[in-house]
């Protein structure tokens, strides 16, 4: 699983295991819109997920989320 930690409000964002990325891009939109100071570290809990960590982290560098996300 992936988690998006939220370090302005700490609320997590959750993304389970071969779900679409799209979705933790929708879900990540929708918390920067409501809380605008967001930025995220995140957490990946299995194999599967440090592989979808980096498509993510490198997806961010093109997308309008650029600068809101680190590894950790």
């Amino acid at each position: 699983m992936l988690i998006f930690h939220c370090t302005d409000c700490n609320e997590e964002i959750d993304c389970l295991d071969h779900e679409n990325p799209d979705q933790a891009f929708t879900n990540l939109d929708e918390h920067v819109a409501k809380c605008p100071l967001a930025t995220f570290t995140i957490e990946a809990t299995t194999e599967w997920a440090k592989g979808m960590a980096e498509v993510i982290q490198s997806a961010f560098q093109h997308d309008h989320l650029k600068g809101k996300l680190q590894l950790h």
